[in-house]
């Protein structure tokens, strides 16, 4: 699969901190499956901590969305939350900056969004194939000046075992 199409994922799950590991697994799965595993750590345990932050509220349901843009990975979780209070008290939002590269917060119409965002950087390219490097010629090693009939009289390798 290439790595550079968009990809989208949604999914809404009960919040409870039992499915905590299975939507991670599952998020994971689907990173992999698009060809992003250098982000599956960072990725998979992001969506962990703003789960557990929505498990420690009182909601019902939490949606997932993944977003793949081609040099990005956005991830967000979102819910139904009539408080109001500061992201920033919150100590998962603390640890969610620390691991990505963008994070926001925001909510709407009472719901809360909480996304981060994770960049392709230049060593998650693939890997290339190592080359080999090409044999080295044996005439390439005689002494220079030397004639090469001479040179190839001269190893006692090519002169072992034969008879005069």
């Amino acid at each position: 699969m290439n790595r550079t199409d968009p990809r989208y994922y949604h999914v809404e799950v009960e919040s409870s901190l039992e499915r905590v590991g299975q939507m991670q697994r599952i998020v994971a799965a689907h990173l992999r499956y698009w060809g992003l595993q250098k982000l599956v750590t960072s990725a998979t345990r992001g969506v962990g901590l703003l789960l557990e932050a929505a498990a420690a509220d009182p909601v019902e349901r939490v949606e997932i969305e993944t977003w793949w843009t081609g040099q990005h990975l956005i991830t967000a979780v979102s819910h139904h939350d009539a408080s109001d209070r500061q992201d920033d008290a919150h100590p998962h939002l603390r640890q969610i900056a620390t691991l990505s590269d963008g994070w926001g917060s925001c909510t709407t119409n009472n719901q809360r969004i909480v996304w981060f965002s994770l960049r392709k950087t230049d060593h998650d390219r693939e890997p290339l194939d190592a080359k080999q490097p090409e044999p080295w010629s044996s005439e390439a090693l005689t002494v220079p000046g030397t004639p090469v009939a001479h040179a190839k009289a001269a190893r006692p390798s090519e002169t072992a075992g034969t008879a005069s």
